[in-house]
């Protein structure tokens, strides 16, 4: 199997990456990300990580060219936020600000978004306020573009510094100490804090039954660590890292395995060894520890892996010959990603869906283990149904993936069925995925040929 970024893919994951270099930024070196020329921009797609009715977007930046026409920063629903052909921030021409911005320059805005009104700081001070109807992110594919093209195609040159989305609005004191220390580091001795409603199914981000031995979760809440990086490098051996960063996630007392931590996001693969039922949750960061936290575990927690697009509609899928992504052709916006075509299954098409929460599997591994590769795998004792678009589909194999921690594929044919997306659905010893996970599928002459062996 290829590597774990098929079913991280975002939004911005068929743009052209943005190129990091060294800027002089508030009197401090920086590392920075500058985008030119012909550049999509940056999207953001909070989804179900923030209330789409109330947040606050923090972003440090600077434009690299001199312009008398209007540059694009931001763009939500159908109305944005921009500077002017005179250098002030001006909302969809509905009003404009009085900060007089300089090219090369850098400046720190924040924009709330709360009780239907949306404010922008600039380098701390309110700028400009207005009616905040059309920044709402509600919809199903409602997401920020960040330095989108402008009326004419053009998109502007920005290099930046720094980019936060808060999942609330900040008051205006907070928009002012932000902007005086933007990169100012957390008092070291602030105590990790977060709700039972901050701990997520790690692939469906339900609050529901977050936690299963084996199965992904994640955490969001404050001070969780005082660095941001993922696992890569930090393995033992065959066996994922229980200290990640300087923090660990402690669930009934047995360390978690860790994929990521940052100062507000926590992801990993919980312990062996959990009874069904409540269980407590510690995250200790330097050797501070946070409030225990009671949530629900469960001995499977089967959930699918989604592509971010599209408010997560669709299963994170691949053709098991990997020639293709199985998902609509214009989910990118490109035609191929990573090399591979992307476009929906059709009936014979041999697919693999990407997920977590099996359960156990013969052989069994200890969680927190990359699987060998093995001849056969390692399929989830089960048992193991599935369903598509109401129609129950054998699956060719369902178990661990090869060298993925906590990962499990679910390998089948499609059948055939009405052109359209289709619910997909697994449920491991009575226990069902979430509903809302679809799979496209297209009707044509072409059926897929023979078995591949599976992954």
């Amino acid at each position: 199997m290829r590597n774990l970024s098929i079913f991280l893919l975002a939004a911005v994951a068929a743009c052209a990456q943005p190129a990091s270099l060294s800027d002089t930024v508030l009197g401090q070196t920086r590392t920075v990300y500058e985008l030119r020329g012909a550049h999509p921009g940056l999207q953001l797609r909070p989804g179900a990580l923030i209330n789409p009715n109330a947040y606050s977007l923090e972003i440090l930046f600077a434009f690299t060219e001199n312009a008398n026409t209007a540059r694009p920063i931001l763009a939500a629903t159908e109305r944005g936020l921009s500077l002017n052909a005179s250098h002030h921030f001006e909302f969809s021409r509905l009003g404009a600000g009085t900060y007089t911005y300089q090219t090369s320059q850098y400046v720190h805005l924040t924009l709330t978004v709360a009780d239907h009104r949306a404010r922008l700081y600039a380098n701390g001070n309110l700028d400009l306020e207005f009616d905040a109807t059309s920044l709402h992110l509600a919809g199903p594919d409602s997401l920020l573009h960040l330095f989108p093209a402008d009326e004419a195609g053009h998109p502007p040159a920005a290099r930046v510094a720094l980019l936060r989305v808060y999942p609330h609005a900040l008051s205006p004191q907070q928009a002012a100490t932000l902007a005086a220390n933007p990169f100012a580091t957390k008092n070291a001795n602030e105590v990790p804090s977060f709700t039972a409603a901050g701990v997520r199914n790690g692939a469906s981000l339900s609050e529901a039954n977050p936690i299963a031995p084996n199965a992904f979760f994640s955490l969001f809440g404050s001070a969780l660590s005082d660095a941001t990086g993922d696992w890569t490098g930090k393995f033992s051996g065959s066996i994922a890292p229980t200290l990640l960063n300087g923090t660990r996630v402690l669930i009934n007392d047995r360390p978690a395995f860790l994929s990521y931590t940052s100062p507000t996001q926590i992801n990993g693969v919980a312990p062996d060894g959990l009874t069904p039922g409540p269980v407590t949750i510690v995250v200790e960061r330097n050797g501070i520890r946070s409030t225990p936290v009671t949530v629900q575990a469960r001995a499977v927690n089967p959930a699918f892996f989604t592509f971010e697009p599209r408010n997560r509609r669709y299963a994170a899928a691949l053709s098991l010959d990997f020639s293709a992504y199985i998902a609509p052709a214009d989910l990118f916006g490109v035609t191929t990603v990573n090399g591979l075509r992307i476009r929906p299954a059709r009936a014979g098409d041999f697919v693999g869906v990407y997920g977590m929460g099996l359960g156990p599997t013969t052989p069994n591994l200890p969680a927190g283990t990359l699987p060998p590769v093995l001849n056969g795998g390692h399929p989830a004792i089960g048992p193991v149904q599935l369903r598509l678009g109401g129609q129950a589909v054998t699956p060719i194999y369902a178990g661990l993936a090869n060298g993925l921690v906590g990962v499990y594929t679910v390998s089948f044919q499609v059948p055939v069925l009405p052109a359209g997306d289709h619910e997909l659905i697994v449920t491991v010893n009575g226990i069902s995925s979430p509903t809302g996970v679809f799979l496209p599928v297209i009707r044509d002459n072409v059926v897929s040929p023979g078995l591949p062996t599976p992954d």
